[in-house]
């Protein structure tokens, strides 16, 4: 793991297309902005886990083990109705939006 230190205002770059700015700060939580494609998915991790989950569950409910390397994801699967019902209150926002000031 890479361990760097920033200050608001700050930022560092992931590859070509990622960039994440640290925001805020206050008190024991960090306000973060990512600048990235809108084609990449961006989760918490809370969802992100909820999701390798109910996938998982998904797969074995119809017989497939997935090998624990795959993370529970599957090239074409679909995801459960209740993964569905998750990320769309996980909403990816585009870049212009993400230089404003908005409020969860």
């Amino acid at each position: 793991m890479l361990i760097l230190t920033r200050r608001a205002g700050e930022s560092l770059y992931i590859g070509d297309q990622v960039k994440v700015t640290i925001m805020e700060l206050k008190g024991n939580q960090v306000r973060v902005g990512i600048d990235a494609p809108t084609t990449m998915k961006i989760y918490r991790e809370e969802i992100y886990r909820q999701i390798l989950e109910e996938n998982q569950q998904a797969a074995q409910g119809i017989g497939v083990d997935l090998p624990e390397s795959l993370g529970g994801f599957t090239k074409g699967a679909q995801p459960e109705a209740s993964v569905v019902r998750s990320l769309k209150t996980s909403r990816t926002i585009s870049p212009k939006e993400s230089k404003g000031n908005r409020k969860d």
